[in-house]
């Protein structure tokens, strides 16, 4: 049986804890892409220890982060620079990233935005915005007020009744940017929403990432969303073609699933029919005569329960 390779299941295991719904990423695909995890990596930890929002002494709170901007800065290396982010003074959202929504008449808009590099002609400072925006930009970002549960509905909230999660999975689409993260200071959410495509989303936890346990998670979360992944690797190996990838991935272990399940039906079919000819016919014969289709519907529903069961 082939081994497994050590950098897949690392990454495995971190992804495992963090339980996504939907893709998100995939761990062959982070290895591919040179995002190789280092369990004993407490560098980063460190950093994040240093932002996280402390108590009064003898009081327990759950550990928290009071600034993104500053979050990010000091664990993700973020320089917010007009050349790689906007949303500051220097290099403010441009129109473009802004989604008006005509049953409400309210704006959408991200509070930052990491730019795609491998864009061509658009100045730094924001630029003109066009029908092609979200092609300039690989990552939205959404600053909540601290502890806003993601997926709770905020009814009349600035005439918006969504949740910041759906609100945010619109700004996306119609943007046409592929990826966003949601901040709330208790938790990131990294959201995976391409057009056309459905969306995935995993939450970095802060009061798991803390933990000695939870270095793996901090590391992760680093490796995605640090400024070297984001802005100064290969445009192969940033973020966005790293999800992308990872949806390419995915797509390829299903064709190859069905493959097999097709193959493994028809060997079963095959087995079905020596029974059937080494009984002289009596096996299948009433079968065959009332509903000649319920036996390959029969034995598929087999193949995919086993499937299931593996």
């Amino acid at each position: 049986m082939a081994r497994t390779d050590p950098n897949i299941s690392a990454h495995l295991e971190w992804i495992g804890f963090v339980k996504p719904r939907g893709l998100v990423v995939s761990a062959p695909a982070l290895v591919n892409a040179g995002a190789i995890l280092n369990r004993r990596d407490a560098e980063g930890q460190n950093l994040l220890k240093q932002c996280v929002e402390r108590g009064p002494a003898g009081l327990e709170i759950e550990p928290r982060l009071p600034d993104f901007r500053a979050f990010a800065k000091t664990v993700l290396g973020w320089n917010f620079s007009p050349k790689g982010y906007a949303g500051t003074e220097q290099n403010p959202i441009p129109a473009g990233l802004e989604v008006r929504l005509p049953e409400s008449g309210a704006i959408l808009r991200p509070d930052f935005a990491v730019r795609e590099r491998r864009s061509r002609g658009v100045p730094p400072g924001g630029g003109t915005a066009t029908a092609n925006e979200g092609a300039n930009w690989q990552l939205l970002v959404r600053v909540l007020k601290s502890g806003i549960d993601f997926d709770e509905v905020a009814h009349g909230g600035a005439g918006i009744d969504a949740s910041p999660h759906s609100q945010l999975e619109r700004l996306l689409r119609e943007s046409g940017v592929s990826a966003g993260l949601l901040f709330n200071g208790v938790a990131l959410r990294l959201v995976s929403a391409p057009r056309g495509e459905s969306s995935g989303w995993l939450d970095f936890r802060v009061a798991d990432m803390v933990l000695t346990a939870g270095r793996p998670i901090c590391t992760a979360l680093r490796l995605l969303l640090g400024e070297l992944r984001l802005l100064s690797l290969p445009t192969e190996k940033r973020l966005a073609a790293l999800l992308a990838e990872s949806r390419r991935f995915q797509i390829k272990v299903s064709e190859d699933l069905a493959e097999q399940v097709l193959h493994s039906l028809y060997e079963l079919l095959r087995g079905f029919q020596a029974a059937d000819d080494a009984a002289n016919g009596d096996l299948l014969r009433d079968h065959l005569a009332d509903s000649p289709d319920e036996i390959y519907r029969a034995l598929l529903t087999v193949v995919l329960r086993l499937v299931f069961l593996l």
